[in-house]
């Protein structure tokens, strides 16, 4: 029965194609068939209309399909790239949604994706889409094959743009090519550090902040940045940012009494914030507990965090400052409950927040972001890094190793994750204010 249907299905989209005008269409040349993931299984009509596929021979591809017995979201995926390479956008589109559509994780339906976009020219949408498949399948040399080619021709084209309306005094022009060029070449702060210090220059702080953030991404140490980033924090009145940046600098410089005067002059206007004071606290804290961690996701997410059902009755938290945040945290499945509906205030036992449950709560913040049709687009590292201290197997290594290779959280020196360590409050809010920053740079 089941491939009397699927034929019956391959005759109907075969007709359609015809229909169309597309089927004797010209074949197209520059689209990409990847090879097949050696994990997977395949029937020998499938191998070969795969290879007919990358030949280039779209018919003869339908035609092995359609005669093959593989998984049905296969199939879809085979005949997206057929009516791909015969350049018929729409059916190739339509093909490979059905195959997310029965299996959302499936990489050649994202790749085929990644490929549409590349053959409509859609360049940017089909970087993005590799950059996060290259963080979601950092092990696939096919991902990283596209993702280094788009990457080093189109920052090469957009830096010659740059030194040229630099040379006829373009201003607006002139940052707005170093601005494409650092989307594409994200890892180069040369780039950056020019686009940070013109905002800086023409005293647009927001815009400065946010490159001057992206660089520390990749030199968190970077005292410079950090100096020139904690002041523009302050010029935007951001008390809370520049506190985590000034502590984050007195740890490369303990005892410095200047950074230590700064931060009690900043705490001051802090505390004039209208804030409750309980959260105003958590920056000054060695250790965030779960509490803290909802009302920040609370307040950096607020405009996301949309509760459309029915909010999930709580047992313990009538006395909590983050009331308000924990009820809508907890119905969004961002965070959980125990199983008597509590959330644990008032017991140690499981309360803090450490570093593997810390990563857990980040990535169903992501997916939750992801399901409300919010793209978010990381810079994944150059080369796939390993957590050296967390097996495979452990329940959290996958997520873990997600958010290290996402530039989300970060190894230690010795690229071990210690996932057991207490999440200090300058961790919580930089992991946090990359996801945000992954958004807007996503939509």
């Amino acid at each position: 029965m089941r491939l009397l249907r699927l034929s019956a299905v391959v005759a109907l989209i075969i007709l359609l194609n015809i229909l169309s005008g597309c089927g004797g269409g010209g074949v197209s040349v520059n689209v990409n068939v990847p090879t097949l993931d050696p994990a997977e299984s395949y029937d020998n009509q499938y191998l070969e209309g795969w290879e007919n596929l990358r030949r280039g021979k779209a018919r003869l591809a339908l035609e092995n399909f359609k005669q093959s017995s593989t998984s049905d979201e296969k199939l879809y995926v085979g005949f997206g790239y057929a009516f791909l390479v015969q350049n018929n956008y729409r059916l190739a589109t339509q093909n490979f949604q059905k195959a997310l559509d029965l299996a959302p994780d499936n990489m050649q339906a994202q790749l085929g994706f990644a490929a549409l976009y590349e053959a409509k020219k859609e360049v940017r949408k089909a970087f993005n889409l590799y950059s996060r498949l290259r963080v979601q399948f950092p092990d696939n040399p096919w991902i990283k094959v596209r993702y280094d080619y788009i990457k080093s021709t189109e920052t090469e084209k957009y830096l010659r743009q740059a030194r040229q309306f630099q040379a006829e005094a373009n201003d607006e022009r002139y940052v707005d090519s170093l601005k494409d060029a650092a989307v594409y070449s994200p890892e180069t702060i040369d780039i950056k550090i020019q686009i940070a210090d013109f905002y800086y220059q023409k005293k647009d702080f927001s815009q400065s902040a946010s490159y001057y953030e992206e660089i520390l991404e990749t030199y968190p140490n970077k005292d410079d940045i950090l100096f020139r980033l904690a002041d523009v924090f302050e010029q935007l009145q951001k008390y809370d940012s520049a506190i985590v940046i000034y502590k984050r600098l007195l740890e490369l410089k303990p005892g410095d009494l200047d950074i230590s005067n700064r931060i009690n002059d900043l705490k001051v206007k802090f505390y004039d914030m209208d804030l409750p004071e309980k959260f105003k606290n958590i920056f000054f804290k060695s250790a965030i507990n779960r509490e803290d961690l909802a009302a920040l996701i609370g307040h950096y997410f607020d405009k996301f965090l949309e509760v459309r059902g029915v909010p999930k009755i709580i047992t313990d938290i009538g006395n909590s400052y983050a009331r308000e945040y924990i009820i809508k945290v907890c119905t969004l499945n961002i965070m959980k409950l125990r199983p008597d509906h509590s959330f644990g205030i008032g017991d140690p036992s499981g309360f803090e927040v450490n570093r593997a449950h810390f990563a857990e709560v980040l990535h169903a913040l992501v997916k939750f972001l992801e399901r409300e049709g919010r793209p978010l687009k990381f810079t994944p590292l150059e080369e796939v890094v390993e957590p050296g201290d967390i097996s495979p197997l452990h329940k959290t290594y996958k997520i873990i190793k997600f958010m290290i290779n996402a530039q989300v959280m970060k190894l230690d020196d010795s690229r071990n994750f210690n996932p057991t360590f207490d999440i200090s409050p300058s961790e919580a809010v930089f992991a946090l204010k990359k996801i945000l920053r992954s958004i807007e740079i996503g939509e």
